[in-house]
């Protein structure tokens, strides 16, 4: 049991599975997951790749998932303006997208979802609209201080609407360059959680202290929130991964979850520049994941919100394989009991 001002809140593992290796639908494999959400109307879940249409053009998966696994229906290729897929990274010309995470909207049922950009090709990061057949149909303005000093791969990595719809949560994996360093080991990088209304404006900004490099890598090792989640008009459950690169330069996951109050939590949106005289918000571990008896750790980027079980939220979590045989498609399946 965790409290954080006023509210408490009881996680309970209900499943931990593997999704099977080799998986493909319609020629394109299944991998790279990075956001996914859940749609209460036709009890399908929709999950986001990460590939930069390397292996098969970027795309959506669909499917059913419940406590005994995951099985995956169709998939659905992420279009640009002109009808067409986006190009692979060795394309010589166009946007080599790199989706994160996506929502479906509550007020509509499309699909909202992220880029981290291209910034060598002039591409920004981007949240984007399309319907449910992957077709365009416009975007989010990008915030002015997120298309300048974000860092390339560390950026629009968490995404939530407000449970009515009316808002958008947006997190930075981690801080921008005129916010200060990122995470290392011995401290924790100050990034920006962004409440933003349907058209793109800013409506409230706050800075958020992550959590130290979880260990010390021989090679490369970061720290970054990788989701977000609305408990609440303003409460936020916020997932941490460290990655930590090994001498045989295999990665190692630690990843936590925490809960945030934005509640008389200082805006930020006027602040250029983040620092140490900055207050950021209070943060509650709820689970350190390294903790968990008998769930291997894993690279965790997804996380949604499933149906109600007995008066229970069912919130999922999935890790992103890399595409690497060597570490599977992780599902944790949580009941989260919310009392007031």
């Amino acid at each position: 049991m965790s409290a954080l001002l006023g509210l408490a809140l009881a996680l309970k593992l209900l499943a931990s599975f593997e999704v099977p290796q080799g998986l493909a639908v319609d020629g394109a494999p299944f991998g790279g997951i990075s956001g996914l959400d859940y749609d209460r109307r036709t009890g399908e879940w929709l999950m986001i790749s990460d590939d930069r249409s390397d292996k098969a053009p970027a795309r959506v998966f669909v499917g059913r998932l419940d406590a005994r696994g995951l099985t995956v229906t169709r998939q659905v290729p992420l279009r640009r303006e002109d009808g067409s897929t986006f190009p692979s990274t060795v394309s010589p010309a166009g946007e080599r997208v790199d989706a994160e995470t996506l929502r479906i909207d509550p007020r509509g049922g499309d699909l909202l979802w992220t880029t981290e950009g291209d910034a060598a090709r002039g591409f920004d990061p981007a949240l984007r609209w399309v319907d449910r057949q992957g077709a365009a149909k416009g975007a989010v303005p990008t915030p002015f201080r997120f298309s300048h000093g974000a860092r390339p791969n560390l950026t629009f990595e968490g995404l939530s609407f407000s449970p009515e719809g009316r808002w958008l949560w947006l997190s930075m994996e981690a801080p921008l360059a005129q916010d200060g360093p990122v995470s290392s080991v011995a401290e924790g990088g100050l990034t920006r959680i962004t409440r933003l209304d349907r058209q793109g404006k800013v409506a409230a900004q706050y800075a958020y202290r992550l959590d130290p490099i979880q260990a010390a890598p021989v090679r490369r090792g970061d720290n970054g929130i990788s989701e977000i989640l609305a408990l609440d008009d303003h409460r936020l459950l916020v997932l941490e991964r460290s990655g930590v690169e090994g001498a045989a330069g295999r990665f190692a996951y630690h990843c936590r979850l925490y809960v945030v109050d934005v509640r008389g939590a200082p805006d930020v949106a006027g602040r250029e520049r983040l620092d140490d005289s900055v207050r950021p918000l209070r943060k509650k571990l709820l689970v350190n994941f390294d903790r968990l008896a008998n769930v291997p750790t894993s690279n965790l980027e997804a996380m949604a919100f499933g149906p109600s079980r007995d008066g229970r939220r069912t919130l999922v979590l999935m890790s992103d394989d890399n595409f690497d045989p060597a570490a599977p498609t992780h599902v944790l399946m949580f009941s989260l009991g919310v009392a007031r």
